[in-house]
């Protein structure tokens, strides 16, 4: 069973110590709103925990600094919030109830928080993230297989199957047998860039590295390679 305490070392502040039998070496992780903890292997003690973060104490400042930047950075969802995936606008509004709300009707994401909540709450932001990603979800469920499907038959290429994930970093993957896995943060992009990420990951089950043969491949696929690429680094996959 997993287990977890906490622990407080002079000068470096509250760790929490997380063991799970599927933990196989230490480490440290840090993450917003979560703070920072260590993943702890069942072979080892809290002594042998807490020298190892007093031997890494310089990292761990740097890496609290980095999490508490993207905390100040991070999206505040609020009623003056301009949000819109492919098919839905994003629309904020306070409520009489007693609990978080949110719905599609008609092109927009509607989601009450009541009035007795500031929407600046964590809660409610996180229920507003949670919402957001479902309907990324959903969106992307109905429209990514469809298109795959299109330019499949349109270049030739034939691949295993699809999956749709909430990937932190990647837009998508192709595996070495052709299973193809895209990113739900699409549904944000135009509709060339969609396209130009899953001609991408197409054209790897040809070519299975990014190698020039593989670049040569997707441009003969793909107008104006260069320039999407670049637009595609205005976009990022983590929005929270």
């Amino acid at each position: 069973m997993p287990e977890s305490k906490k622990i407080k070392i002079k000068n470096l502040g509250e760790f929490l110590l997380k063991r799970d039998a599927r933990i196989r070496r230490l480490s440290i992780r840090t993450a917003p709103d979560k703070g920072i903890w260590v993943n702890v292997p069942h072979s080892l003690s809290d002594v042998d925990a807490i020298e190892f973060i007093k031997q890494n104490a310089e990292w761990i400042q740097k890496a609290r600094q980095k999490v508490k930047k993207r905390e100040l950075e991070r999206t505040l969802f609020t009623s003056n919030t301009h949000f819109q995936t492919k098919y839905h606008r994003l629309q904020i509004n306070s409520s009489k109830g007693k609990y978080f709300q949110a719905k599609l009707d008609n092109g927009l994401l509607l989601i009450y928080c009541p009035e007795s909540t500031p929407v600046e709450s964590n809660e409610f932001q996180q229920f507003v993230q949670k919402a957001i990603v479902e309907t990324l979800r959903r969106e992307a469920k109905a429209y990514l297989p469809m298109r795959l499907s299109v330019l499949a038959k349109e270049t030739g290429f034939h691949y295993k199957s699809i999956d749709i994930k909430n990937a932190k970093t990647r837009w998508g993957s192709c595996s070495h047998d052709n299973r193809i896995n895209l990113n739900l943060h699409l549904m944000r992009l135009p509709d060339d860039l969609i396209d130009m990420v899953l001609l991408h990951e197409l054209c790897h089950v040809k070519e299975k590295n990014h190698s020039q043969a593989f670049w040569k491949l997707l441009s003969g696929f793909c107008t104006n390679l260069e320039e999407k690429k670049k637009r595609l680094k205005n976009y990022s996959t983590t929005i929270f």
